[in-house]
């Protein structure tokens, strides 16, 4: 399991079809029920409004966003701390599966009941051993998502109202294992103003935390 969050902004790729969208609404505002059709603001009126898009590069927030770093810190000790108590749970029941192992390579002519029996005790070992790694692992993995959420919602959150006070219409996320965007001009890369003020917020948040 990977004990890192990282960021995955959810893309918005309508706008190919606004165009699309504004022709057909000029002459289809009723449908064949004859109801009315809501028309986006944006493609209301003569003329259609010019889309604004902006980029984050995904891969530096994830390196800077204060957020992040910390919270991935948080998910490697606890994931460790999860390792060191699997180890100590196994401790015996490793060592006495092992040995029941190792008895039925060594006395491969046992009786039949014997060897029913030695084969329930593997099957209960077994079962006892994956249930503990698996509780482990549960744990960290709602954990893990529920940073991922966290982080998801602060993102958008900061974005809608970044977005708001800029004019932007859509921000779209540029990560080299989710690329999206093929080309971005430097004029509309936001990155370095969404991280700072994302640290920004976040700081002021442990500072009201631990004054």
């Amino acid at each position: 399991m990977l004990a890192k969050i990282s960021l995955s902004i959810s893309v918005l790729l309508a706008i190919a079809f606004g165009y699309l969208f504004w022709k057909t609404s000029k002459t289809t505002q009723r449908t064949d029920s004859d109801e009315p059709v809501k028309v986006a603001q944006a493609f209301q009126g003569d003329s259609v409004k010019a889309t604004v898009v902006a980029f984050v590069n995904g891969d530096s927030l994830n390196a800077n966003y204060r957020f992040i770093s910390e919270k991935s810190k948080d998910l490697e000790l606890k994931l460790k701390a999860a390792d060191e108590r699997v180890q100590k749970a196994f401790g015996s029941r490793q060592e006495e599966y092992q040995r029941l192992i190792e008895y039925a390579q060594t006395h491969p002519d046992m009786p039949e009941s014997e060897a029913l029996a030695l084969q329930e005790s593997i099957g209960a070992l077994e079962a006892e051993l994956n249930g503990i790694q698996q509780r482990e692992v549960g744990a960290l993995k709602k954990k893990e998502a529920e940073l991922q959420e966290q982080l998801q919602n602060r993102v958008n959150t900061f974005l809608k109202k970044f977005s708001k006070e800029r004019g932007i219409d859509y921000v779209i996320n540029q990560q080299s294992d989710f690329q999206i965007l093929l080309y971005g001009s430097d004029a509309y890369d936001i990155t370095s103003e969404v991280i700072a003020g994302l640290n920004a917020e976040y700081e002021a948040e442990l500072s009201q935390k631990n004054p």
